[in-house]
């Protein structure tokens, strides 16, 4: 009996490394102690700390049902306290539409953004009528009006004959425009308008758009800008 002894001790030995071993592997699958992150309670708001910065889309914040803005439309609310008056080497001016009732003409002229941040614009833009040689046509004024008077000579409705204060200055997001109408009555023998050129309000930039119109009444009506989504 004493003679086999030392072959159980050296049995023992021989097993003890896989007993320690199969220890360890049963202490690590306790759930309660794996390093796995812990979720965190619904009741705690959850930031994310990153986003996709080209994503077209911007969850809107609040405590209401989160709803999908356009993200030039969000950065647009955001940014309406904060924005810049419009410089005037960021934007351009281009001819985005035209209608004629009778001798009764008028275009929609546009200030578009091509800088990279919104900016403020509003009030009414500087109009000037150039004859051929780039001089002003004294014998025709540019008279301030509302543009539901533009729309009602068009519409053949009743005029309503009002210089209104123009609208509150608007945000203006990269790629997006502010538009005026122009209109004036036509006819034979009136006065030659070669060239119009226009300043954004509280712009000194000038731009020249070169639109050949005879104008009648010895006067061109312009209205106040509005914003693009605006008929």
């Amino acid at each position: 009996m004493l003679s086999q002894l030392p072959r159980i001790v050296l049995m023992a030995i021989a097993f003890w490394p896989l007993m320690e071993s199969c220890s360890h592997s049963a202490h690590n699958n306790n759930p309660l102690q794996s390093s796995a992150p812990v979720l965190q309670s619904d009741d705690v708001p959850h930031l994310r700390r990153e986003g996709n910065p080209n994503a077209p889309y911007l969850v809107a914040a609040g405590n209401k049902p989160p709803q999908l803005m356009r993200r030039s439309d969000a950065d647009t609310a955001s940014n309406t306290t904060s924005a810049e008056p419009c410089d005037g080497k960021n934007l351009s001016v281009t001819e985005i539409a035209a209608a004629v009732n009778g001798d009764y003409h008028a275009v929609k002229l546009a200030f578009y953004n091509q800088g990279l941040t919104a900016c403020k614009l509003g009030g009414f833009p500087t109009v000037s009528l150039l004859d051929k040689n780039g001089n002003p046509v004294s014998s025709v004024s540019v008279q301030k009006v509302t543009e539901s008077t533009v729309r009602a000579k068009l519409d053949e409705g009743s005029v309503q004959q009002a210089s209104a204060a123009p609208q509150a200055h608007l945000v203006i997001a990269p790629r997006a425009e502010a538009w005026f109408q122009m209109g004036w009555t036509t006819g034979d023998g009136c006065p030659t308008i070669s060239r119009i050129s226009v300043s954004a309000p509280g712009s000194t930039e000038t731009f020249t758009i070169n639109h050949p119109l005879a104008v009648c009444d010895g006067r061109v009506e312009i209205t106040s800008l509005h914003p693009d989504n605006a008929d």
